[in-house]
Formats: structure tokens, C-alpha cells, sequence
């Protein structure tokens, strides 16, 4: 066995990692792990729930503060991997203590996998046929306020929806489970959100309409540019796993679908003009 590695993670319900249930980012590094031959140890962290908060900056944090190697789940958006404006950050350590810490420059690995957007129906929604985001007009549409699915409804064709979306604060209930329960008629959530849902409740009556965004946010690992080396031994990895369907095989048998990475690798930052009106991909 080589020498170890530390895999900083997101705690959280599905379909986040967690230590209890695993998750398909935990399954991806130790499939990382296991083809490196070493030995992989995840150090948990817990979002924080700050208005203000940055996820990429927590994540840099940790990294810079020498809890890990690297970190997996990151959206590769240009916006999380720029150089920070303020190389202060008061980290909340995973063993809840605080520090001010040093911020470094993230790299990026190749991603091993992407998170596409889906359209699903509730029963308010009848039999309607979406084949855009146009077809929801005239529907309640349901959004987790400030997320990239709720940025997507609000941009389109310049606003159009607008006045038709319910925001549904993820404290007090889950999107889906809102759509479930009638508060809406229409959700676009993210895929992986929507195949947890599935598993916990098999005998939801919510409608897959199959329409798909052509906007997609490939997910990866992360580290500080001293380790590129580390980074580079991960390039050569992910492609060959995905290449043997070794990461579609696991995600599918932990209940997810597998959705390949697409181009570009890393989205240019999120302006209202990208999300109203994404370039298909390939």
C-alpha cells in the first residue's frame, strides 16, 4: 500500500456523503483510492449555514489548514476557483474550534461526473408535456431559494417565470417533498437530488417529465497547487475508472444514475446571460 490519503467530504443527507449512509462521492475517492493502492481516510466536515457563507472558501480553508489532501463534490465553476480576494478565512475546524486561516490557490482534478437538471411534475401539473423550460409557464414552480436551479428558472428568457416560482426553505422542507405534498406543480432539482428522493420514497407519484436542462456543473476533487502532483496522479485515474464503468457500476449500485463529465470541464462564471440561455452541450 502507498501513502494514505485524506479526502475532505460534506456530511450531509443524500445525496451528500455522509459516514453513515456513504454517498457517491465518498464511493468515487475511495475508487480513486483503491486504484492509487492506498489507503483512504475521509475527514467529515458539516456545511455552514451562514447567509454569507462560502462553500468554496470553507473548502479552501480546510485544505489550506492542512485537514486534507484534497476535497471531493466541488462544482468546477469558475466562480469557486478563483483566487481569493481575502486570504483571511475564519475556518470552523471539524472539531468545531475556530481559526484564522491562510487561504492558497486551488487546482482542480479532471471531474468524474456531472450534475444534470431535471424537470419533475407534481399532480397539479395534469399531463403536461415539458420539452423546455417555456412549458412551465402557468405553473407553481418550486425552488431551494439562492440555488443554482432556482438562478436557472429565475434567468430564463429573461425573467418569463419569474412571477410563477415558491420558495421552499431547505429547513423547512425538502423541494420534492413540498411537490409531493401539493405546494407546487413543477420542480427543477438537481439529478443526484432526485434519485435520493426516489430511493427514500418508492411510492412517490412525481412524474419524471424527462426534459433535461442543457446546463450541467461537472463535479471533481480539489486541492492547493502544492500538490499537483497528487492532482496529476488523480487525472490518471478518474478517466481510466470511468473509461471501465467501474464509477457507473458503483453509482448505480448505491441507486444513481451515472452522468459522464461534459465540456467545457470548468463553466465560466454563472451570469444571468449563461443561465438564461446555456450553450447545448455536446
Amino acid at each position: 500500500m502507498g501513502q494514505g490519503l485524506k479526502v475532505c467530504l460534506e456530511s450531509g443527507p443524500p445525496p451528500l456523503s455522509s459516514k453513515e449512509q456513504g454517498g457517491i462521492d465518498m464511493a468515487a475517492a475511495q475508487q480513486v483510492a483503491d486504484w492509487l493502492g492506498r489507503p483512504l481516510e475521509i475527514v467529515w466536515y458539516e456545511g455552514e449555514d451562514d447567509s454569507d457563507a462560502s462553500p468554496a472558501a470553507q473548502v479552501n480553508g480546510l485544505l489550506s489548514a492542512g485537514e486534507c489532501q484534497l476535497a471531493g463534490g466541488f462544482p468546477l465553476v469558475s466562480d469557486g476557483l478563483r483566487a481569493p480576494y481575502n486570504t483571511q478565512y475564519p475556518l470552523v475546524l471539524p472539531d468545531h474550534t475556530r481559526h484564522f486561516v491562510s487561504l492558497g490557490t486551488l487546482i482542480h482534478t479532471v471531474p468524474y461526473r456531472s450534475v444534470d437538471f431535471r424537470v419533475l411534475l407534481g399532480a397539479a401539473a395534469g399531463q403536461r408535456t415539458v420539452r423546455s423550460l417555456d412549458d412551465l409557464r402557468g405553473l407553481r414552480l418550486l425552488a431551494e431559494p439562492s440555488s443554482l436551479a432556482d438562478n436557472i428558472l429565475l434567468a430564463h428568457g429573461g425573467g418569463v417565470l419569474r412571477g410563477n416560482i415558491m420558495h421552499v426553505p431547505m429547513l423547512q422542507s425538502d423541494v420534492l417533498t413540498a411537490l409531493e405534498k401539493g405546494d407546487g406543480a413543477a420542480a427543477l432539482v438537481e439529478g443526484p437530488q432526485h434519485d435520493a428522493y426516489q430511493q427514500a420514497h418508492p411510492d412517490s407519484t412525481l412524474r419524471d417529465s424527462g426534459y433535461r436542462h442543457p446546463l450541467q456543473v461537472n463535479v471533481g476533487f480539489v486541492a492547493l497547487d502544492t500538490l499537483r502532483g497528487l492532482v496529476d496522479l488523480f487525472d490518471e485515474a478518474i478517466p481510466d475508472l470511468i473509461e471501465r464503468g467501474d464509477l457507473a457500476t458503483e453509482f448505480a449500485r448505491r441507486g444513481y444514475r451515472f452522468v459522464p463529465p461534459v465540456e467545457p470541464v470548468v463553466l465560466p462564471a454563472l451570469t444571468q446571460r449563461l443561465l438564461g440561455t446555456p450553450s447545448p452541450g455536446p
